[in-house]
């Protein structure tokens, strides 16, 4: 929310630079390109060598994590309780019995 002291900026760029690969757009943004919209982990080593600064943080998301949605079956297919059970343990919890509840449906 902007406050009386902020301030309004038009700036106006010249050329476009559009890539699709986010490390080619963290090394774009270091070499001056323009700004890179990259997960926290690609661009953290340029920020404490401050080769990139932080922009627009008030408008960009904090995740605290992945998230996996998949249809709510009573019985889930081998391989995606697989990946379940592996993504579950690499993150340090135990692989689950059942299914995790849908926090959007209500019981």
């Amino acid at each position: 929310m902007a406050g009386p002291n902020d301030k309004t900026r038009r700036i106006t760029v010249d050329g476009r630079v559009m890539v699709d690969d986010p490390d080619l757009a963290v090394r774009a943004a270091v070499d001056g390109l323009g700004i890179a919209y990259t997960i926290e982990a690609l661009a953290e080593p340029f920020l404490r060598s401050g080769q990139l600064v932080r922009v627009l943080e008030d408008w960009s998301p904090s995740i605290a994590g992945l998230f996996l949605y998949y249809p709510g079956h009573r019985q889930v297919p081998a391989a995606l309780r697989a990946l379940i059970d592996m993504i579950r343990t690499t993150r340090g919890s135990a692989p689950a019995k059942g299914l995790v509840e849908n926090p959007f449906t209500a019981n």
